[in-house]
Protein backbone atom coordinates (compact mmCIF):
# COMPACT_ATOMS: atom_id res chain seq x y z
CA UNK A 1 0.00 0.00 0.00
CA UNK A 2 1.44 3.63 -1.08
CA UNK A 3 1.27 5.83 1.88
CA UNK A 4 2.04 9.55 2.91
CA UNK A 5 3.16 10.65 -0.95
CA UNK A 6 3.23 14.06 -1.03
CA UNK A 7 3.35 15.03 -4.94
CA UNK A 8 2.38 18.94 -5.76
CA UNK A 9 -0.25 19.07 -8.72
CA UNK A 10 0.28 21.53 -11.21
CA UNK A 11 -0.46 25.09 -10.48
CA UNK A 12 -0.64 27.46 -13.32
CA UNK A 13 -1.11 31.11 -12.84
CA UNK A 14 -4.17 32.12 -14.91
CA UNK A 15 -5.88 29.14 -15.39
CA UNK A 16 -9.33 30.09 -14.87
CA UNK A 17 -8.50 33.49 -15.19
CA UNK A 18 -7.18 33.75 -18.63
CA UNK A 19 -7.53 30.54 -20.03
CA UNK A 20 -10.08 27.51 -19.47
CA UNK A 21 -8.71 24.79 -17.28
CA UNK A 22 -10.58 22.19 -19.51
CA UNK A 23 -10.23 22.92 -22.62
CA UNK A 24 -7.60 25.72 -22.80
CA UNK A 25 -9.54 28.09 -24.42
CA UNK A 26 -9.47 31.80 -23.82
CA UNK A 27 -13.15 32.83 -24.56
CA UNK A 28 -14.31 32.96 -20.49
CA UNK A 29 -16.76 35.15 -19.49
CA UNK A 30 -17.55 36.98 -15.89
CA UNK A 31 -20.11 35.07 -14.29
CA UNK A 32 -19.92 36.29 -10.23
CA UNK A 33 -17.24 38.16 -8.62
CA UNK A 34 -17.62 37.79 -4.73
CA UNK A 35 -14.34 39.76 -4.28
CA UNK A 36 -11.53 38.16 -1.76
CA UNK A 37 -12.08 36.03 0.80
CA UNK A 38 -10.81 33.41 3.32
CA UNK A 39 -10.12 29.73 2.76
CA UNK A 40 -13.94 28.51 3.33
CA UNK A 41 -12.77 25.44 5.09
CA UNK A 42 -9.53 27.22 6.84
CA UNK A 43 -10.87 27.04 10.36
CA UNK A 44 -8.94 29.92 12.87
CA UNK A 45 -7.10 27.89 16.07
CA UNK A 46 -7.95 31.63 17.40
CA UNK A 47 -9.52 35.22 16.93
CA UNK A 48 -5.95 36.31 16.35
CA UNK A 49 -4.93 34.04 13.95
CA UNK A 50 -3.79 35.61 10.39
CA UNK A 51 -5.97 36.19 7.63
CA UNK A 52 -5.46 35.85 4.22
CA UNK A 53 -7.63 36.65 1.35
CA UNK A 54 -7.60 35.60 -1.94
CA UNK A 55 -10.13 36.35 -5.39
CA UNK A 56 -13.26 34.15 -5.59
CA UNK A 57 -14.45 35.22 -9.17
CA UNK A 58 -16.37 32.62 -11.53
CA UNK A 59 -15.91 32.59 -14.95
CA UNK A 60 -17.56 30.20 -17.55
CA UNK A 61 -15.94 28.85 -20.72
CA UNK A 62 -17.83 29.42 -23.89
CA UNK A 63 -16.09 26.86 -25.59
CA UNK A 64 -16.68 23.82 -23.30
CA UNK A 65 -19.25 24.99 -20.79
CA UNK A 66 -16.88 24.46 -17.61
CA UNK A 67 -17.85 27.24 -14.67
CA UNK A 68 -14.22 27.62 -12.62
CA UNK A 69 -12.49 30.06 -10.25
CA UNK A 70 -8.82 31.04 -10.73
CA UNK A 71 -5.70 29.35 -9.30
CA UNK A 72 -4.92 31.14 -6.38
CA UNK A 73 -4.45 28.59 -3.75
CA UNK A 74 -2.95 24.88 -4.39
CA UNK A 75 -4.17 21.53 -2.95
CA UNK A 76 -1.94 20.85 -0.34
CA UNK A 77 -2.93 23.87 1.44
CA UNK A 78 -6.77 22.81 1.03
CA UNK A 79 -6.50 19.18 1.63
CA UNK A 80 -3.89 18.30 3.41
CA UNK A 81 -5.34 18.76 6.63
CA UNK A 82 -9.20 19.20 6.13
CA UNK A 83 -12.03 19.36 8.57
CA UNK A 84 -15.17 18.15 6.41
CA UNK A 85 -16.12 14.47 7.39
CA UNK A 86 -18.74 12.93 5.32
CA UNK A 87 -20.45 10.83 8.08
CA UNK A 88 -21.71 13.14 9.57
CA UNK A 89 -24.49 13.91 8.11
CA UNK A 90 -27.55 10.81 7.67
CA UNK A 91 -28.32 11.67 4.39
CA UNK A 92 -25.20 11.24 3.03
CA UNK A 93 -24.51 7.50 4.81
CA UNK A 94 -27.60 6.71 3.61
CA UNK A 95 -27.29 8.12 -0.37
CA UNK A 96 -23.72 6.29 -0.06
CA UNK A 97 -25.29 3.00 1.14
CA UNK A 98 -28.11 3.33 -1.41
CA UNK A 99 -25.19 3.76 -4.20
CA UNK A 100 -23.42 0.26 -3.23
CA UNK A 101 -26.62 -1.53 -3.37
CA UNK A 102 -27.74 -0.50 -6.47
CA UNK A 103 -24.62 -1.67 -7.94
CA UNK A 104 -25.04 -4.59 -6.54
CA UNK A 105 -28.41 -5.01 -7.84
CA UNK A 106 -27.31 -4.74 -11.54
CA UNK A 107 -24.74 -7.29 -10.77
CA UNK A 108 -21.42 -5.21 -11.47
CA UNK A 109 -18.94 -7.29 -9.67
CA UNK A 110 -17.74 -10.58 -10.25
CA UNK A 111 -15.22 -12.25 -7.59
CA UNK A 112 -11.65 -11.09 -8.06
CA UNK A 113 -13.07 -7.37 -8.71
CA UNK A 114 -11.98 -4.33 -7.26
CA UNK A 115 -13.37 -0.77 -6.23
CA UNK A 116 -11.35 2.83 -6.39
CA UNK A 117 -12.79 5.74 -4.93
CA UNK A 118 -11.22 8.84 -5.30
CA UNK A 119 -11.87 11.55 -2.45
CA UNK A 120 -12.96 8.59 -0.18
CA UNK A 121 -12.97 10.74 3.08
CA UNK A 122 -13.40 9.12 6.30
CA UNK A 123 -15.07 5.85 4.46
CA UNK A 124 -18.45 6.64 4.60
CA UNK A 125 -18.90 4.77 1.16
CA UNK A 126 -16.65 2.11 0.90
CA UNK A 127 -17.31 0.57 4.12
CA UNK A 128 -20.26 -0.56 2.31
CA UNK A 129 -18.23 -2.81 -0.21
CA UNK A 130 -16.19 -4.02 2.71
CA UNK A 131 -18.90 -5.95 4.44
CA UNK A 132 -19.94 -7.09 0.56
CA UNK A 133 -16.61 -8.97 1.08
CA UNK A 134 -15.65 -6.67 -2.58
CA UNK A 135 -12.38 -5.22 -2.67
CA UNK A 136 -11.98 -1.53 -1.91
CA UNK A 137 -9.58 1.12 -2.43
CA UNK A 138 -9.54 4.82 -1.31
CA UNK A 139 -7.61 7.69 -2.25
CA UNK A 140 -7.60 10.40 0.44
CA UNK A 141 -4.97 13.36 0.67
CA UNK A 142 -6.07 14.51 3.83
CA UNK A 143 -4.02 12.47 6.43
CA UNK A 144 -6.12 13.01 9.49
CA UNK A 145 -9.25 12.04 7.56
CA UNK A 146 -7.40 9.05 5.52
CA UNK A 147 -6.38 7.68 9.45
CA UNK A 148 -10.47 7.62 10.40
CA UNK A 149 -11.30 5.40 6.67
CA UNK A 150 -7.99 2.82 8.14
CA UNK A 151 -9.31 2.56 11.45
CA UNK A 152 -12.62 0.93 10.11
CA UNK A 153 -10.46 -1.37 7.94
CA UNK A 154 -10.35 0.92 4.17
CA UNK A 155 -7.19 0.78 2.54
CA UNK A 156 -6.29 4.37 2.11
CA UNK A 157 -3.98 5.63 0.25
CA UNK A 158 -2.78 8.82 1.09
CA UNK A 159 -2.21 11.21 -2.05
CA UNK A 160 -3.64 13.24 -4.55
CA UNK A 161 -5.11 11.26 -7.58
CA UNK A 162 -2.98 11.85 -10.56
CA UNK A 163 -2.16 9.81 -13.33
CA UNK A 164 1.15 8.83 -12.08
CA UNK A 165 -0.54 7.22 -9.21
CA UNK A 166 -3.39 5.69 -11.75
CA UNK A 167 -0.32 4.08 -13.29
CA UNK A 168 1.16 2.14 -10.17
CA UNK A 169 -2.64 1.02 -9.12
CA UNK A 170 -2.67 -0.09 -12.84
CA UNK A 171 0.58 -2.14 -12.18
CA UNK A 172 -0.03 -3.66 -8.97
CA UNK A 173 -3.78 -4.36 -8.84
CA UNK A 174 -5.18 -4.14 -13.10
CA UNK A 175 -7.75 -2.52 -13.86
CA UNK A 176 -10.73 -1.41 -11.23
CA UNK A 177 -14.70 -2.60 -12.01
CA UNK A 178 -15.66 0.38 -10.71
CA UNK A 179 -14.13 4.07 -10.36
CA UNK A 180 -16.03 6.42 -8.29
CA UNK A 181 -15.10 10.03 -7.84
CA UNK A 182 -18.07 11.52 -5.95
CA UNK A 183 -17.29 15.33 -5.10
CA UNK A 184 -13.87 15.37 -6.08
CA UNK A 185 -13.55 16.35 -10.04
CA UNK A 186 -14.56 19.91 -8.83
CA UNK A 187 -11.90 20.19 -6.43
CA UNK A 188 -8.89 19.40 -8.99
CA UNK A 189 -6.70 22.35 -10.56
CA UNK A 190 -5.04 20.36 -13.38
CA UNK A 191 -8.23 18.55 -14.75
CA UNK A 192 -5.94 17.27 -17.69
CA UNK A 193 -3.51 15.48 -15.31
CA UNK A 194 -7.21 13.78 -13.56
CA UNK A 195 -8.91 12.80 -16.87
CA UNK A 196 -5.35 11.09 -17.74
CA UNK A 197 -5.51 9.23 -14.91
CA UNK A 198 -8.94 7.95 -15.43
CA UNK A 199 -8.28 7.03 -18.83
CA UNK A 200 -5.49 5.19 -17.88
CA UNK A 201 -7.26 3.56 -14.56
CA UNK A 202 -10.37 2.54 -17.57
CA UNK A 203 -10.12 -1.09 -18.59
CA UNK A 204 -12.88 -2.65 -21.29
CA UNK A 205 -15.30 -3.11 -18.10
CA UNK A 206 -14.82 -0.08 -16.31
CA UNK A 207 -17.23 1.94 -15.62
CA UNK A 208 -16.55 5.55 -13.81
CA UNK A 209 -19.09 7.55 -11.69
CA UNK A 210 -18.89 11.29 -11.11
CA UNK A 211 -20.99 12.97 -8.56
CA UNK A 212 -21.07 16.74 -8.39
CA UNK A 213 -23.54 19.70 -7.68
CA UNK A 214 -24.95 21.26 -10.85
CA UNK A 215 -23.72 24.68 -12.29
CA UNK A 216 -27.41 25.09 -13.61
CA UNK A 217 -28.35 24.40 -9.96
CA UNK A 218 -25.95 27.10 -9.37
CA UNK A 219 -27.85 29.77 -11.63
CA UNK A 220 -31.24 28.34 -11.39
CA UNK A 221 -31.38 27.63 -7.37
CA UNK A 222 -29.30 31.04 -6.69
CA UNK A 223 -26.53 28.14 -4.88
CA UNK A 224 -23.84 30.37 -4.65
CA UNK A 225 -22.67 29.61 -1.50
CA UNK A 226 -21.42 26.07 -3.20
CA UNK A 227 -18.72 28.84 -4.82
CA UNK A 228 -15.27 28.54 -3.09
CA UNK A 229 -11.51 28.00 -3.71
CA UNK A 230 -11.53 24.49 -3.20
CA UNK A 231 -13.79 24.33 -6.19
CA UNK A 232 -11.85 24.92 -8.42
CA UNK A 233 -14.36 24.00 -11.42
CA UNK A 234 -18.50 23.71 -11.70
CA UNK A 235 -19.60 20.83 -13.55
CA UNK A 236 -22.11 20.72 -16.54
CA UNK A 237 -23.22 17.69 -18.41
CA UNK A 238 -21.78 19.71 -21.69
CA UNK A 239 -18.56 19.97 -19.88
CA UNK A 240 -18.09 16.78 -19.07
CA UNK A 241 -18.97 15.41 -22.36
CA UNK A 242 -16.31 17.59 -24.45
CA UNK A 243 -13.60 17.62 -21.82
CA UNK A 244 -14.26 13.91 -21.22
CA UNK A 245 -14.13 13.04 -25.51
CA UNK A 246 -10.99 14.99 -25.26
CA UNK A 247 -9.28 12.34 -23.16
CA UNK A 248 -10.70 9.51 -24.95
CA UNK A 249 -13.90 9.16 -21.94
CA UNK A 250 -17.63 9.00 -23.16
CA UNK A 251 -20.30 10.19 -21.53
CA UNK A 252 -22.68 7.32 -21.86
CA UNK A 253 -25.82 8.47 -19.33
CA UNK A 254 -26.64 11.82 -16.75
CA UNK A 255 -28.49 11.12 -13.33
CA UNK A 256 -30.22 13.86 -11.90
CA UNK A 257 -29.42 13.48 -7.98
CA UNK A 258 -31.25 14.95 -5.19
CA UNK A 259 -27.93 15.04 -2.86
CA UNK A 260 -25.99 18.32 -2.10
CA UNK A 261 -29.26 20.16 -3.04
CA UNK A 262 -28.94 18.84 -6.53
CA UNK A 263 -26.14 16.69 -8.47
CA UNK A 264 -25.40 15.52 -11.37
CA UNK A 265 -24.19 11.79 -11.34
CA UNK A 266 -22.23 11.17 -14.60
CA UNK A 267 -21.02 7.37 -16.25
CA UNK A 268 -18.39 7.04 -18.17
CA UNK A 269 -16.10 4.22 -20.36
CA UNK A 270 -13.60 4.26 -23.05
CA UNK A 271 -16.21 2.84 -25.28
CA UNK A 272 -20.03 3.38 -26.37
CA UNK A 273 -19.74 0.32 -28.53
CA UNK A 274 -21.44 -2.03 -26.26
CA UNK A 275 -24.22 -0.19 -25.14
CA UNK A 276 -26.10 3.03 -26.19
CA UNK A 277 -25.54 6.51 -24.95
CA UNK A 278 -29.00 7.10 -22.74
CA UNK A 279 -31.02 9.83 -24.11
CA UNK A 280 -30.33 11.88 -20.55
CA UNK A 281 -26.99 12.64 -22.14
CA UNK A 282 -28.56 14.72 -25.06
CA UNK A 283 -31.57 15.68 -22.33
CA UNK A 284 -29.54 17.23 -20.09
CA UNK A 285 -27.74 19.38 -22.71
CA UNK A 286 -30.37 20.77 -23.76
CA UNK A 287 -31.23 21.85 -20.67
CA UNK A 288 -28.69 23.32 -20.18
CA UNK A 289 -28.67 25.08 -23.53
CA UNK A 290 -32.33 26.13 -23.03
CA UNK A 291 -31.65 27.86 -19.74
CA UNK A 292 -28.94 30.34 -21.14
CA UNK A 293 -26.04 28.51 -18.33
CA UNK A 294 -23.43 29.56 -20.79
CA UNK A 295 -25.19 32.84 -21.98
CA UNK A 296 -22.96 36.08 -20.17
CA UNK A 297 -26.36 38.10 -20.07
CA UNK A 298 -27.69 35.07 -18.17
CA UNK A 299 -24.89 35.72 -15.70
CA UNK A 300 -25.37 39.41 -15.47
CA UNK A 301 -29.08 39.35 -14.12
CA UNK A 302 -27.79 36.63 -12.04
CA UNK A 303 -25.32 38.39 -10.01
CA UNK A 304 -27.66 41.73 -9.23
CA UNK A 305 -29.89 38.70 -8.05
CA UNK A 306 -26.84 37.37 -5.49
CA UNK A 307 -26.38 41.36 -4.39
CA UNK A 308 -30.35 41.24 -3.76
CA UNK A 309 -30.20 38.50 -1.68
CA UNK A 310 -27.01 39.23 0.42
CA UNK A 311 -27.96 42.92 1.00
CA UNK A 312 -31.96 41.38 2.27
CA UNK A 313 -30.05 39.29 4.54
CA UNK A 314 -27.63 41.79 6.07
CA UNK A 315 -30.93 43.83 6.79
CA UNK A 316 -32.62 41.47 8.59
CA UNK A 317 -29.66 40.38 10.41
CA UNK A 318 -29.28 43.74 11.66
CA UNK A 319 -33.00 44.68 12.53
CA UNK A 320 -32.83 40.71 14.59
CA UNK A 321 -29.84 42.51 16.33
CA UNK A 322 -32.09 45.97 17.19
CA UNK A 323 -35.07 43.41 18.92
CA UNK A 324 -32.34 41.85 21.26
CA UNK A 325 -33.10 38.24 19.82
CA UNK A 326 -30.05 35.77 19.92
CA UNK A 327 -29.17 34.54 16.60
CA UNK A 328 -26.83 31.47 16.35
CA UNK A 329 -26.04 29.80 13.17
CA UNK A 330 -25.77 26.01 12.50
CA UNK A 331 -23.23 24.50 10.47
CA UNK A 332 -19.61 25.43 10.39
CA UNK A 333 -19.54 24.59 6.14
CA UNK A 334 -17.85 25.84 3.39
CA UNK A 335 -21.44 27.46 2.57
CA UNK A 336 -21.33 29.26 5.35
CA UNK A 337 -18.14 30.75 5.06
CA UNK A 338 -18.49 32.07 1.47
CA UNK A 339 -21.59 33.78 2.79
CA UNK A 340 -20.45 35.66 5.66
CA UNK A 341 -18.06 36.84 4.19
CA UNK A 342 -19.22 37.88 1.26
CA UNK A 343 -21.32 40.09 3.56
CA UNK A 344 -18.86 40.92 6.12
CA UNK A 345 -21.27 41.12 9.10
CA UNK A 346 -20.50 42.53 12.40
CA UNK A 347 -19.07 40.05 15.00
CA UNK A 348 -22.17 40.34 17.39
CA UNK A 349 -25.07 39.54 14.47
CA UNK A 350 -24.39 35.89 15.00
CA UNK A 351 -23.41 34.68 18.52
CA UNK A 352 -21.53 31.78 17.19
CA UNK A 353 -22.09 28.49 15.28
CA UNK A 354 -22.79 25.34 16.32
CA UNK A 355 -21.58 21.86 14.35
CA UNK A 356 -21.71 18.20 15.23
CA UNK A 357 -17.50 18.08 13.71
CA UNK A 358 -15.31 17.07 16.56
CA UNK A 359 -13.04 18.11 13.78
CA UNK A 360 -14.40 21.74 14.01
CA UNK A 361 -15.57 22.35 17.55
CA UNK A 362 -13.34 24.77 19.50
CA UNK A 363 -12.25 26.62 15.85
CA UNK A 364 -13.74 30.08 14.83
CA UNK A 365 -15.13 30.94 11.48
CA UNK A 366 -12.84 33.60 9.63
CA UNK A 367 -12.65 36.37 9.62
CA UNK A 368 -15.09 37.36 12.06
CA UNK A 369 -14.18 34.53 14.60
CA UNK A 370 -17.14 33.50 15.62
CA UNK A 371 -17.28 30.92 17.47
CA UNK A 372 -17.64 27.36 16.38
CA UNK A 373 -19.54 25.51 19.42
CA UNK A 374 -20.83 21.77 20.06
CA UNK A 375 -25.03 21.26 19.40
CA UNK A 376 -25.16 20.78 23.23
CA UNK A 377 -23.87 24.14 23.95
CA UNK A 378 -26.13 25.73 21.53
CA UNK A 379 -29.04 23.94 23.05
CA UNK A 380 -27.82 24.83 26.75
CA UNK A 381 -27.42 29.03 24.76
CA UNK A 382 -31.28 28.74 23.73
CA UNK A 383 -31.16 30.87 20.78
CA UNK A 384 -34.11 32.71 19.51
CA UNK A 385 -32.93 31.98 16.04
CA UNK A 386 -30.48 29.12 14.11
CA UNK A 387 -29.66 29.83 10.39
CA UNK A 388 -28.55 26.40 8.77
CA UNK A 389 -26.47 27.22 7.08
CA UNK A 390 -26.12 23.90 5.23
CA UNK A 391 -29.44 24.25 3.02
CA UNK A 392 -29.28 20.81 1.35
CA UNK A 393 -29.62 18.49 4.82
CA UNK A 394 -31.51 21.37 6.42
CA UNK A 395 -34.40 18.77 7.22
CA UNK A 396 -31.73 16.29 8.67
CA UNK A 397 -30.83 19.91 10.78
CA UNK A 398 -34.33 21.38 11.65
CA UNK A 399 -35.59 18.23 13.11
CA UNK A 400 -32.68 17.55 15.29
CA UNK A 401 -33.04 21.68 16.69
CA UNK A 402 -36.60 21.01 17.00
CA UNK A 403 -36.71 18.23 19.14
CA UNK A 404 -33.62 19.71 21.36
CA UNK A 405 -34.78 23.71 21.16
CA UNK A 406 -38.74 23.12 20.86
CA UNK A 407 -41.07 25.13 18.68
CA UNK A 408 -39.94 29.05 20.59
CA UNK A 409 -36.36 29.01 18.12
CA UNK A 410 -37.13 29.83 14.73
CA UNK A 411 -34.97 28.21 12.34
CA UNK A 412 -34.03 29.28 8.85
CA UNK A 413 -31.94 29.40 5.51
CA UNK A 414 -30.34 31.83 3.78
CA UNK A 415 -30.62 30.51 0.01
CA UNK A 416 -32.38 30.82 -2.49
CA UNK A 417 -33.31 33.64 0.14
CA UNK A 418 -34.11 34.00 3.65
CA UNK A 419 -37.34 31.87 4.32
CA UNK A 420 -38.11 30.39 7.80
CA UNK A 421 -38.34 26.21 8.03
CA UNK A 422 -41.30 24.79 8.92
CA UNK A 423 -41.40 21.66 10.99
CA UNK A 424 -43.94 19.56 11.77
Amino acid sequence: MVEDRKPSQPFAKGRGNDFCRGCHGRNLFSALDLGDLPLANELLLSKEDVIERFPLHLRVCQDCGLGQVADVVTPERIFRDYRYLSSISSTFLEHAETFVAERVKEAMFAPGDWVLEIASNDGYLLKNFLKLQIKAVGVEPAENVAALSRAIGIETISDFFSSHLAKELIQDRGYPKLIIANNVMAHVPDLDDFLKGLKVLCGPETKISIENPSLSNILMEMQFDTIYHEHYSYLSAFAVARLGALHGLHLNKVERLPIHGGSNRYWLSISTRDALVDTSVDTMIEFELTNGLFDSCTWDSYSRRVSEVLENFVVWLRETKKLNRKVYGYGAAAKASTILNTIGIDTDLILAVADASLEKQGRFMPPHGIEIISPKTLYFEQPTDVIIFPWNISREIASILRENLGKQTRLWCAIPVLHEIEVS
